[in-house]
């Protein structure tokens, strides 16, 4: 298949975590590659000896339902179809996927990791961060693929995750578009801040995540792959310090600016509730939703469906196979 041909069909995947559409895909794309599962539900391949760097992105999407969609492509973004039943494309973060099997197939040395579970609280790299630190030893860096728009390289996720002269290091060799932003929020990498020196987010050209209406940029897509194939660790620096104290935090700031933060941003409903937790749980409650229903609306198991009920299309049934 083609570059447009491959994400074409990764975005046809609807990929709630744990979901039967999400293995699918995982072992379309994945699998094929020599990944191997830890006890944790994350897919993991090491190229090279005593790897560095750690590559990232996560195989779940934030799709209210399991199975298959079909996708439009106009020339230069991918959307879903106006009529799509699907509550979003699911770039985020099929987009970053694809650019770690790139990378995995051009031999690029680093320790690989397709997390397992991040929509829903970053399950697989916090039980790496939390029952199995030991695994990242020897690593200076730990890189997502994960961050919407175009140019972005993110130093800090509420607080520093990497030194400024690690995000020069790395963005100078990327597109002459990308510069350092201190305003994410929260991916996998954040998860091991206390163990790795240098942790990082990088744009893959997604946007209106999480909704209806998100698209991704191909062209984006394809050229920092074409960057990436081609990255030069050696030229990375490492200064930050994961054992030191973090400083006050970026996002804490409460003055001025209408009481908001200086960076902080909401976007989207996740942005909302991430900043105002206390207001969302009042509001839950003045709503008359009780922790009993918001708990098993989250928590509870999924109602079991036959495959048909599982496409938009008929025509889609043949990408189960």
């Amino acid at each position: 298949m083609s570059d447009l041909e491959t994400i074409i069909s990764m975005l046809s995947h609807r990929r709630p975590a744990g979901s039967g559409s999400e293995m699918a895909f995982i072992k379309k794309f994945i699998m094929p590659l020599g990944a191997k599962m830890d006890k944790h539900g994350n897919w993991v391949l090491q190229i090279g000896d005593n790897p560095t760097v750690l590559w990232s992105s996560h195989t779940d999407s934030v799709h209210c339902s399991e199975g298959y969609q079909k996708v439009d492509w106009d020339g230069k973004f991918i959307t879903l179809p106006v009529n799509s039943k699907s509550s979003c494309l699911g770039a985020d973060c099929a987009a970053g996927v694809w650019i770690i099997t790139e990378m995995i197939r051009a031999k690029v040395p680093g320790l690989y990791i397709f997390h397992f579970a991040e929509e829903i609280g970053c399950i697989g790299s916090s039980a790496i961060a939390e029952k199995e630190p030991e695994r990242l030893a020897g690593i200076k860096a730990a890189i997502a693929f994960d961050r919407k728009g175009i140019d972005s390289v993110i130093t800090h996720q509420r607080q520093r995750c990497c030194s400024d002269a690690f995000g020069d290091s790395l963005r100078a060799q990327l597109p002459s578009r990308f510069k350092l932003d201190p305003t994410g929020v929260l991916t996998d990498t954040k998860q091991y801040m206390k163990l790795v020196p240098e942790c990082s987010n990088l744009s893959v050209g997604y946007y209106n995540e999480h909704r209806p209406q998100e698209a991704l940029d191909v062209g984006h897509l394809i050229e920092l792959r074409n960057f990436m194939v081609k990255i030069d660790q050696s030229k990375f620096v490492i200064e930050r310090d994961p054992k030191a104290k973090p400083k006050k935090k970026l996002f804490g700031y409460s003055g001025g600016f209408g009481g908001g933060s200086l960076f902080r941003k909401e976007e989207t409903l996740r942005d909302i509730v991430y900043w105002n937790p206390d207001e969302v749980a009042a509001y839950l409650e003045n709503q008359g939703v009780t922790f009993d229903q918001l708990h098993d609306a989250i928590h509870g198991p999924r109602r079991s469906r036959s495959m048909a009920s599982l496409f938009d299309d008929e025509d889609l049934k043949a990408l189960a196979s």
